[in-house]
């Protein structure tokens, strides 16, 4: 059967989601870790670090941005963690808003084929690129202000030269969306060239001893 995505933006289909059990199609065992991107970008290759930030635009011109982190288990709906900040604002640009966010339990995740830029400098994983990974992870959230929404992160491993060889799907985008009470910030704003905004990762991260 197929159903709109904003369908599950709604209340019902937030509860019937829950309810359903669903949640990643993945190794239960392990724990990844999603970052927006802070990248520096140099001729050698871009320089990869946490803390930076990502936007997206509701159905007006509205817009959300978002900076974060955080960890999951995609087998365990309960075991996150992770939050940032938040800042909204008006279609002509004026503030309507800022706070911070937290994430209060998995929804989903699914992850996806693709590998990173040979060339990229990894400072948040083991530094092999190895433990980068694309995939779409959506997570329940509450924000400060005492309204609750739903964050997808989705990261699309580019691959290698100008084709992008063994890079992630090309129905996948690179950015986020969220929704925020009745608003769905549902149009995300893509990363640009030379623009540190809009660029997502995920982690494995290393198993704990007696894992």
């Amino acid at each position: 059967m197929r159903i709109d995505r904003r369908w599950y933006l709604t209340t019902g289909g937030i509860l019937l989601f829950l309810a359903m059990g669903i949640t990643a199609r993945a190794d239960d065992a392990i724990t990844l870790r999603w970052d927006l991107l802070h990248v520096t970008f140099m001729s050698t290759g871009n320089i990869i670090d946490a803390g930076g930030s990502a936007s997206a635009l509701a159905q007006d011109g509205s817009k959300i941005t978002l900076t974060g982190s955080g960890t999951f288990q995609p087998g365990d709906s309960e075991d996150v963690t992770g939050g940032g900040t938040w800042a909204t604002f008006s279609p002509a640009g004026a503030s309507t808003g800022h706070g911070t966010y937290e994430v209060r339990r998995l929804i989903r995740f699914e992850g996806a084929p693709g590998v990173q830029a040979s060339n990229a400098v990894d400072h948040i994983g083991d530094g092999t690129l190895k433990d980068n990974r694309a995939g779409l992870l959506a997570v329940l959230i509450s924000y400060s202000d005492g309204s609750k929404g739903i964050l997808f992160v989705s990261c699309d491993l580019p691959g290698n030269g100008p084709n992008h060889i063994g890079g992630a799907p090309e129905s996948m985008f690179e950015g986020v969306t969220a929704s925020k009470g009745f608003t769905d910030y549902w149009n995300h704003v893509g990363p640009a060239a030379g623009v540190d905004s809009g660029r997502t990762l995920f982690h494995v991260l290393p198993r704990q001893n007696g894992d």
